[in-house]
Order: structure tokens, then sequence, then C-alpha cells
């Protein structure tokens, strides 16, 4: 899977001359302005920086549990709240990668 986005860690930039006004600048590993909101509260940055982590932790998550998923769904069984959790990280990982 080829990554179409600035590669993580992100982090949040308090340090920007708007940063007294409400705006946190997201910024790469290498400095980089990875993106720059409209002024927004902390909580919000701290999602934004952690979206690659999210985005990584869900892949491994479904490599993980895709060969049982799978399987599962294979067997025609009644669907169950695993394989709603599963169809949810499926979604998840396609609209952050563009697949969606």
């Amino acid at each position: 899977m080829n990554t179409q986005h600035a590669p993580g860690p992100w982090y949040i930039d308090c340090q920007n001359e708007s940063a007294a006004i409400g705006y946190r600048a997201i910024v790469d590993k290498d400095g980089y302005t990875v993106c720059n909101p409209s002024p927004m509260g902390q909580a919000n940055a701290r999602l934004i920086a952690a979206a690659p982590d999210l985005l990584a932790a869900l892949q491994a998550a479904w490599a993980f549990f895709e060969p049982v998923y799978v399987s599962a769904m294979a067997d025609d069984t009644e669907r169950t709240a695993q394989d709603e959790l599963m169809d949810t990280v499926r979604a998840a990982i396609a609209q952050a990668t563009g697949a969606a």
C-alpha cells in the first residue's frame, strides 16, 4: 500500500505566530507544515496529529484479523458484533487512504 499523505509522526506546533489566537499548525518530523487549519481547539489538533498512527494501527489490526474475518464470512454464518467492527475498520482505512 502506498502512503499518499505526509508520513508520520506528526506534531502540534504551538510556537507559530498565530498560536496565541488558537491556530495550531501540524508539522512532520522535519518541521514541515502538514496542515495549517483554521482556529481549533487543542483536542482537534491532537486528533489530526495522531492520524498517521491511528491509520497504521487500523491497518495492523486489519492485517492481523482479516484471515479470521474472511473465513467467518465464507462460512455464511450469522453476522456478529466482531463482523460489524471489522467492516468499520475496513471502511475507516478505505476512507483514510482514498479507496472509499
